[in-house]
């Protein structure tokens, strides 16, 4: 990270560990892959390839370290699409693995794939609850790849034979958003120089912009389609919650705002006399965690918290249903700003201000991005209420205490702002 050579033999020994034990592997992609990918820099990008090469040569012996570190070099080369589109007939599109990430960054190529190759049959490479995202709104055909996110190395790795046969069609394009399927890069697959690598890492570095909309240019100039919004295919519901709540982290929980911050957000909203859906996330601790917060809620005249178990693609629907999203850094945001639903998005336990920047949800929706890494709780839930006043004020759904007090304005909140101390957090976007 601080650009010096490793020391000798580090990295031969954290991949012999990462070959031989669960910990080892563990500890290869949060310790060393993460960090090295999520600080967006292009040094880090080059340490990135030249250790996995290694790596992957070590896991797949028929596969050479230099030849993919050279191919690497050669497919991260921006490229256009030569020539005609209307006789192409396969294209495949690998997943980012995470539905936040397909929903940002994979559903746009999706759209520009099928605007741009009319006749060609599009393929979605990934996660079934993925591909179920995407698939009824645009009729999508399927390659199912298992892949586990905290998979050992070789379960990772494991998948690149069947990888390499579903995408060895002659003559198809393969279009690839630094996919964790392929190694972010590194895997060879399908015919090179039908071979569309957008490497999201360190492409555009030296500007602030959201991955959305890093990706709507970089499809702009590779297939010179129009800017394209996100995919989400949700269902219609004919009444909905009042707010949809996700506190989800995805297993860090630094990404939580410190306790008791999210019982006392639900009281907030249950004392409002709302009713919120909160997503109880993939089970385990989140979901224990957001039990927890909703026993602590006392009841209140009308308001109401229900939790909510089942497949994203449902909450989605539950989210385009509802008046406002909130939550931490997660898909849930991403689809509230997809959908063009207002909401409030807590981001914290970032690796560093370019993470932040380049994962904030990009589209029409009215998101508020709040840096949320030295917001108290008592601060997050002003906001909270800034936001729930903003949308509901008009409603009825206050309390009467409420009622006298002038409505929310967003420009009130700009002026507001203004006058803030530098100290005081303020919304991204």
């Amino acid at each position: 990270m601080a650009g010096q050579p490793e020391p000798e033999g580090l990295v031969a020994q954290v991949i012999a560990e990462a070959l031989e034990t669960d910990a080892g592997s563990a500890a290869l992609f949060r310790d060393l892959v993460e960090p090295l990918a999520d600080a967006f820099e292009f040094s880090l990008v080059n340490a990135y390839a030249h250790i996995f090469a290694r790596v992957i040569e070590a896991a797949l012996p028929d596969l050479d370290a230099a030849e993919l570190i050279e191919r690497f070099m050669r497919i991260r080369r921006p490229k256009k699409f030569v020539g005609n589109p209307e006789s192409v007939e396969h294209v495949f599109v690998l997943s980012r693995i995470t539905i936040g990430a397909d929903i940002a960054i994979t559903s746009r190529i999706l759209r520009a794939a099928f605007v741009h190759f009319p006749n060609a049959k599009i393929h979605f490479v990934g996660l079934r609850k993925n591909f179920e995202m995407f698939e009824p709104e645009i009729g999508l055909e399927f390659v199912e790849l298992p892949y586990k996110r905290t998979g050992t190395l070789r379960e990772r790795l494991g998948v690149y034979p069947a990888l390499k046969e579903a995408l060895s069609v002659k003559g198809a394009l393969i279009v690839d958003p630094d996919s964790r399927l392929s190694q972010l890069g590194l895997l060879p697959l399908g015919e090179e120089e039908n071979y569309f690598f957008f490497e999201t890492r360190s492409w555009w570095s030296d500007e602030d912009m959201p991955l959305g909309e890093m990706t709507e240019r970089w499809l702009e100039q590779t297939f010179e389609v129009p800017l394209h919004v996100p995919i989400v295919a949700v269902e219609d519901r004919l009444e909905g919650f009042d707010v949809t709540l996700s506190l989800g982290v995805g297993e860090n929980p630094e990404k939580a705002m410190p306790w008791p911050f999210e019982p006392k957000l639900l009281q907030l909203l249950v004392d409002r006399g709302l009713r919120v859906l909160v997503d109880t996330g993939a089970g385990g601790d989140e979901a224990e965690r957001v039990h927890r917060a909703i026993a602590e809620v006392r009841p209140g005249a009308n308001g109401s918290v229900t939790p909510y178990y089942g497949s994203f693609k449902e909450f989605a629907s539950e989210i385009n249903a509802s008046e406002l999203f909130i939550g931490y850094d997660s898909a849930g945001g991403h689809a509230a700003c997809a959908l063009g639903v207002p909401g409030l998005l807590l981001f914290k336990g970032y690796a560093n201000e370019r993470f932040m920047i380049r994962w904030i949800p990009w589209g029409d929706g009215e998101l508020e991005v709040l840096d949320a890494e030295n917001l108290s709780i008592e601060e997050g839930l002003d906001r909270v209420q800034e936001a729930v006043e903003a949308i509901f004020a008009g409603d009825g759904e206050l309390d009467d205490e409420d009622e006298d007090e002038e409505d929310f304005d967003e420009d009130d909140l700009d002026d507001e702002l203004d006058e803030d101390d530098d100290d005081d957090p303020k919304p991204t976007r």
